[in-house]
């Protein structure tokens, strides 16, 4: 497939296949100096992520495995949804549903955070993340049998 967005038009996929795909493709194709950098903070028993995403980005975070608070702090983007896509501009915050996955395009330079609970308090960030991701080797896992299956239906119709 020489257009990887063109998997956002199937059918026959899930919104989890379809953005698995998608980060399988970007993480092979993506040069990006300094990428998203992710400031890490604690408070009150929160874990406390900020994250800079650069104007003209499209940002595909990794699923959560718990619903969360994420704010738009500064900036415009477009929320790209199963349903469509709406945009944002800061202020704006929502709670999410466990499995939920954050895609953007960043129309300015967008700073979000979001919220997760720490109950024990730990400064750990690889454990904190394990605990509020799925692991990215899911994820691509994923992507590579949508590939798989994207392939076999192309060589199929030809």
């Amino acid at each position: 497939m020489e257009n990887p967005l063109a998997v956002m038009e199937s059918d026959s996929l899930t919104w989890a296949e379809k953005l698995a795909f998608l980060t399988l493709r970007f993480r092979s194709i993506t040069d990006m100096p300094g990428g998203c950098p992710v400031q890490h903070g604690f408070k009150d028993g929160t874990y406390i992520r900020e994250i800079t995403i650069p104007a003209g980005t499209l940002f595909i975070g990794r699923p959560h495995r718990h619903g969360h608070l994420c704010k738009l702090i500064s900036g415009t983007a477009v929320h790209v949804g199963e349903d469509g896509d709406v945009v944002r501009s800061a202020p704006f915050e929502v709670t999410t549903q466990p499995g939920y996955q954050m895609v953007i395009r960043a129309l300015t330079d967008v700073v979000g955070r979001t919220y997760h609970p720490n109950p024990t308090e730990s400064r750990d960030v690889k454990a904190l993340e394990l605990e509020a991701f799925h692991p990215v080797e899911e994820i691509l896992a994923v992507g590579r049998d949508v590939e798989r299956r994207v392939a076999e239906r192309v060589t199929h119709d030809r």
